[in-house]
């Protein structure tokens, strides 16, 4: 169970693991690197709250695991799928034994999250492997190389065994990952080539992201594919991997994504998709065990595409 990670594409209501290990590190620790998809917060909280236990018991975050213990965790039901949706099989954009990568549709989560506990699509994807084992003979379980919104749609790469799920997250880390954007603009974007550098934090708002107490150096490119009137067609290039980093650099710049409430846009005008308009839409990686570079692109979602028709 630990080596191999929780499957997704069942609906569970308490995991169990068996401490195998013979050190004695904290439980919130040990659990934070058997639980990928919850952070050490939330866990903490999970403990504290009796959601998880060592043996049956109530205890604390601190408290030291050893080889033999058995720690259970009650899940929360959450918000359940409409019928069928854990069969749902995604838009494949490329698969080999190792590696997927999935063009994902707008108002989908990558991974549970609060509520959201199985309709997301590292359950569909889970649902799509459940059958599949590796090389090794262990089951593939699906991994998340990197994360995109619930309303950005397109390219999001996923590992199918443990060495390419770190080889690859290691080179998003280390800004070897090379992708593009596609983003719908309030506004005539006046320069064909530009170059956006706030300096930007975490935070809920334009605001608190360009007044947070840690300001961060990030950068994204820019290149006009197509102005309207009102509206830009922009190809965005983020050279960092801060948090909503597009979408806060072009706020910022007075160009804020169309749809885009939460950092400056009003509401989508009539006739618009009902969210902002950023599409991931090619990525270049290299492949650890192909040995290569793979480069890939998504198509846009048909109501984005529709959209630009009726501009």
């Amino acid at each position: 169970m630990i080596g191999r990670g929780r499957d997704l594409s069942e609906q569970r209501e308490r995991i169990t693991l068996h401490v195998k290990g013979s050190g004695d590190d904290r439980l919130d620790r040990y659990l934070g690197s058997s639980l990928a998809w919850k952070s050490r917060t939330r866990i903490q909280e999970l403990i504290r709250t009796g959601r998880i236990r060592v043996n049956g018991e109530r205890t604390k975050p601190s408290r030291k695991v050893r080889r033999g213990d058995e720690v259970t965790l009650e899940l929360s039901l959450g918000v359940l799928p409409r019928e069928s949706s854990s069969q749902l099989l995604p838009d494949m954009v490329y698969e080999d034994p190792w590696v997927m990568v999935v063009n994902k549709p707008p108002g989908l989560l990558v991974h549970p999250v609060g509520r959201h506990v199985y309709d997301t699509l590292i359950n569909q994807l889970h649902w799509k492997c459940r059958k599949e084992t590796r090389e090794d003979g262990e089951p593939v379980r699906p991994c998340l190389c990197h994360r995109i919104d619930k309303d950005t749609t397109g390219i999001v790469v996923v590992a199918k065994d443990p060495y390419c799920h770190r080889e690859i997250q290691q080179q998003f880390e280390n800004r070897l990952v090379s992708k593009e954007y596609i983003a719908l603009v309030e506004g005539c974007y006046p320069l064909e080539d530009d170059s956006l550098t706030a300096p930007m934090g975490e935070g809920r708002c334009l605001r608190t992201c360009l007044e947070h107490e840690v300001l961060k150096a990030s950068s994204t490119g820019l290149s006009v594919l197509r102005r309207w009137k009102d509206y830009t067609l922009l190809s965005c290039v983020p050279h960092t991997g801060r948090q909503n980093q597009i979408r806060v650099h072009l706020a910022a710049a007075g160009f804020p994504i169309a749809g885009d409430e939460r950092y400056g846009s009003g509401p989508s005008p009539q006739g618009f998709p009902t969210r902002y308009l950023l599409h991931s839409k090619a990525i270049r990686f290299y492949h650890p065990r192909l040995k290569s570079w793979v480069e890939l692109e998504a198509p846009l979602p048909a109501d984005f595409r529709e959209l630009l028709g009726h501009l």
